[in-house]
């Protein structure tokens, strides 16, 4: 029961601010490098694979693009009126 309760709450959170899934992606990914490059910091081996931290930056902004340029194309076939030919 409590399982279905904090369901339901993430989904009207989720609809409530329009997120989708490839939004989280994005965010996963470019929080996930945040972690990597704050870890190049204090362990320097890490530094040789920093490149790789800034493509998953780029990676994850272009999810959290995509992630809008879904939610408005959504919105914008939902307001548009069935043709009836």
């Amino acid at each position: 029961m409590a399982i279905n309760t904090f369901y339901n709450r993430c989904l009207s959170l989720f609809v409530m601010f329009g997120i989708n899934t490839e939004m989280i992606t994005g965010i996963a990914l470019v929080l996930l490098a945040i972690l990597f490059m704050i870890g190049a910091v204090f362990f320097k081996p890490w530094e040789t694979i920093l490149i790789v931290d800034y493509v998953l930056v780029a990676i994850g902004a272009a999810f959290i693009v995509l992630g809008v340029w879904t939610r408005r194309n959504s919105k914008k076939e939902q307001t548009e009126e069935p043709s009836h030919h």
